[in-house]
């Protein structure tokens, strides 16, 4: 009989240790690395056909797409339908650096393809962390012939900016190229002015100088 209790006991206590073990579960495989790198210098529908068409297009033609392991990955297009620039959004802390998040879009050593540049962001102006790649351009907008447009000159009464302050701008101020809005920048005292590659002037700020800004000789 004491042979018999003592059985019982240590069965109890085997299954009293085994339910008090947690079950551990299938770890997840991290995302596949997205394949940019082969996509970056061709038309846009190659870079489609990685992620499907997207969700969103905003005002300024910027494209919004879904894929795992992202918040969000957004394209900003050249006319010709070739790539400017990749926003590529994490959520904040699930990617250490820079390095970590290139070898995510399939770039491993930290080399990109020729003209092109990548830049991290912590956080970025979506409160995300960002990479943000983008063509490096090779042609820089001239000041001889501006565009005026009916925005800019709204936004140059709104925001207190004369027309021989924004002249002076274009003239004598430091010069950036802003990868994810395509645009080119001439700053000077707070202000600064975006316009497009052809000379059409998009509007005026002021500002402080961005983290994202390249600046241009």
């Amino acid at each position: 009989m004491k042979d018999l209790l003592a059985t019982v006991a240590v069965f109890f206590a085997l299954a009293i240790f085994w339910l008090g073990c947690p079950v551990p579960s299938a770890a997840q495989p991290p995302p596949a690395p997205l394949k940019i790198a082969s996509v970056l210098s061709k038309p846009l529908e190659e870079f489609e056909k990685l992620l499907g068409k997207p969700r969103h297009i905003g005002e300024e033609q910027e494209r919004y797409y879904k894929a795992a392991g992202f918040v969000r990955v957004v394209v900003r297009p050249l006319p010709q339908k070739t790539l400017a620039s990749i926003t590529l959004q994490f959520a904040p802390g699930t990617v250490i650096n820079e390095r970590a998040a290139l070898a995510r879009v399939g770039i491993v050593d930290t080399v990109l393809p020729d003209h092109w540049t990548a830049h991290w962001v912590t956080p970025g102006d979506s409160k995300n962390d960002e990479l943000i790649l983008s063509r490096v351009q090779s042609v820089q907008s001239s000041t001889q012939n501006v565009i005026l447009t009916r925005h800019f000159l709204e936004r140059m009464q709104e925001r207190g900016v004369s027309e021989a302050q924004a002249r002076e701008l274009l003239e004598s101020g430091k010069r950036f190229y802003d990868p994810k809005n395509d645009s080119f920048i001439r700053y000077k005292d707070g202000i600064y002015i975006a316009l497009t590659k052809d000379g059409t002037l998009k509007t005026v700020i002021r500002g402080p100088i961005s983290k994202r800004w390249q600046p241009l000789l």
